[in-house]
Formats: structure tokens, sequence, C-alpha cells
């Protein structure tokens, strides 16, 4: 072999495992970013809407069970904030579910507990089966307070990755 051929070869093959070499390292960062749309998206359309409504129905959960709160206070609590921030809230769940690989179990005890909520409510307020308020515990159930903190947690944790 000639210095030409030599030099030719090595050309190629130097070719060849730059644009190999390039073909990994693109498909990796498309991979990124495509792991990196997947978590925007649940940030964006599951966690965060879902984390600002538990908020606020966290602080008026306060008010409710306040000394002076009156059975009028309560009611307004349930009809002009916990309810509609539960229908929003399953709403949610149940259109961006497929966001998640799966549904966490604090997202799971969340939506049972919303289920069961709704369902007295409608007995006390559209049914007039019961009295009101609906109370925060409806039979029994009481409020998964760990699903609050796993959806605070997730949504820090995913917004530290993504600002990262």
């Amino acid at each position: 072999m000639t210095g030409a051929s030599t030099a030719i070869l090595a050309a190629i093959s130097g070719f060849i495992a730059g644009g190999f070499g390039l073909y990994l390292i693109t498909g990796s960062l498309e991979k990124k970013k495509a792991y990196l749309s997947g978590k925007r998206e649940q940030l964006k359309y599951f966690y965060s809407p879902i984390e600002s409504l538990v908020k606020i129905n966290s602080q008026e959960f306060e008010h409710y069970f306040k000394n002076d709160a009156t059975n009028e206070d309560r009611e307004f609590i349930e009809k002009t904030i916990w309810h509609p921030n539960f229908v929003e809230i399953k709403k949610v769940i149940m259109e961006n579910a497929h966001l998640l690989e799966e549904l966490p179990d604090e997202i799971l005890r969340l939506l049972n507990y919303i289920n069961i909520w709704l369902s007295d409510y409608d007995s006390v307020y559209i049914k007039q089966l019961k009295e009101a308020p609906v109370f925060v515990r409806p039979n029994g159930y009481s409020y998964p307070g760990e699903s609050d903190d796993f959806i605070y947690q997730q949504a820090g944790a995913l917004r530290k990755e993504l600002n990262t």
C-alpha cells in the first residue's frame, strides 16, 4: 500500500468513526430531549395544576375548622372552593394520567377520596338527602394528606430537574 492509499483509508475510517460518533451523540440528545419534554408535560398538565388546587383546599381546611366558623361558612367553603377544586383535580387526573408511566398510590387515594366526597356532596346539596355541610371526612374517610405531600414533592423535583 502506498502512502496515499493509507492516508485515504485513514481518512475514510475517521469519517466513518466520526459519523458513527455523531449518530450516537445525536440519538442520545434526542432521547434526553424527549425525556425532558415528557417531564415538562407532567409538570405543566398534571402536577402543577393539582398542586395549586390542593394548596388552596388546604388553606380553606384551616378556615373550615376555626372555632368561630359557622355552618354557613363551611357550606360556602364546600360549595365555592372544595367542590369546584375537587371536580377540577379529578378532571386533571382523568385527562392527563397518560403522562405518567403509572398512577402512584397517593394519586389513587386522593382520587378515591374525591369520588367519595363528591358523592356525599351530591347527597347533601343536589339530592338533599343529608344535612349540610358535607364535612371533610365523608363516611369516615379521612383526607389523604400524604397525597398532598407527594404532589408537592413531585412538582418540586420536576421543577428542580427541569431548571438544572
